[in-house]
């Protein structure tokens, strides 16, 4: 009987202690967040995906009065930053602000071999961006067609501009490249940047480039560099007059969406809370406004049906990388 007793006593405190643990250690499934959200964003402030983020902080409501907080950390195109919300702590309250397809181009460029577009969990796509085909106003094209017949007449003479060797912006202009059927008569000068990519180009440094919406909206504005052709299955809001690939028939059609990831291992609820809020933001009328007038348009999305987008882009582009890297 006295044994018995004693085993009793044992399991009560052993339950308390247990019980006690989870309420330090743990929050309540519906307190989840009690202090902000950092957001790393993996490039210097100023940047789009820095300016996204911050745009969305604006009008976005969390529970508990909690919000995003912005942690720039910049280097090695991304990479430094992807790596480091890759190994923070799954509790909610580290996220990743970024692109996906720069995040493939880390692994099937050969920055690393984990497959971080896997190994990371997408919250959810908040806006779409698009490689777009420019070029200069030195050149005096106007359309494709205008540059397909100079660059056979002349091939070797035109350079193409992108912004990185082994990413997904090189991927897509050397694709766009051999369905125009002018890639071997071309130049491909890679740029570190965006931004040096459109320099060159307006420099005439190159005549042709590939860059993103978000890069060159102020250029194309101004008149310093022509839009011919929206890499995409849909014309962008921004350039409602340039056509796209998928209606021109060319099967190249992946876009630049930006969007959250978090630790893989972050709670679905955790994920849902956030996915939500973010989802009541770009149904906001000012939101999107003020989006489009960074040369993206908002396109929310699950994380889970994004995810299944992005695998199937990477089976498309997984042999172009293969090339690149024998090149």
């Amino acid at each position: 009987m006295k044994f018995k007793n004693i085993l009793k006593a044992g399991i009560c405190i052993f339950s308390a202690a247990v019980l006690l643990a989870g309420c330090q250690s743990g929050e309540k499934k519906d307190d989840y967040p009690t202090k902000p959200v950092n957001v790393i964003v993996p490039f210097a402030p100023g940047g789009g995906s820095d300016v996204l983020t911050r745009s969305m902080m604006e009008y976005l409501k969390l529970p508990n009065n909690q919000n995003f907080v912005a942690v720039n950390v910049d280097g090695a195109a991304g990479y430094i930053g992807c790596q480091q919300a890759y190994n923070s702590a799954n509790d909610g309250y580290t996220l990743l602000a970024h692109n996906p397809m720069d995040v493939v181009s880390y692994t099937l460029g050969g920055t690393t071999d984990v497959e971080l577009y896997k190994d990371l969990e997408l919250v959810c796509g908040i806006a779409d961006d698009f490689n777009i085909l420019v070029t200069n106003k030195q050149s005096g094209w106007k359309t494709l067609d205008d540059v397909v017949e100079y660059v056979k007449a002349h091939p070797g003479e035109v350079k193409v501009g992108n912004t990185g060797s082994m990413n997904c912006n090189m991927a897509d202009c050397l694709r766009v490249l051999d369905a125009l059927g002018i890639k071997d008569d071309v130049t491909v000068v890679p740029y570190n940047s965006g931004a040096d990519n459109k320099v060159a180009n307006m420099g005439n440094h190159v005549q042709l480039s590939v860059n993103t919406g978000a890069d060159v909206q102020a250029s194309v504005e101004a008149g310093d560099e022509i839009p011919l052709l929206v890499i995409s299955d849909r014309r962008s809001k921004s350039l409602p007059d340039v056509p796209c690939t998928k209606e021109l028939g060319y099967d190249v059609v992946t876009t630049k969406p930006r969007g959250l990831y978090a630790p893989k291992g972050t709670s679905a609820d955790k994920i849902k809370v956030i996915s939500d809020a973010v989802a009541e933001v770009c149904a906001n009328e000012d939101f999107q406004k003020k989006v489009l007038s960074l040369g993206l348009e908002v396109h929310y999305v699950s994380g889970e049906e994004l995810q299944k987008k992005i695998d199937g882009w990477v089976e498309e582009i997984k042999p172009v990388f293969e090339d690149m890297k024998q090149q």
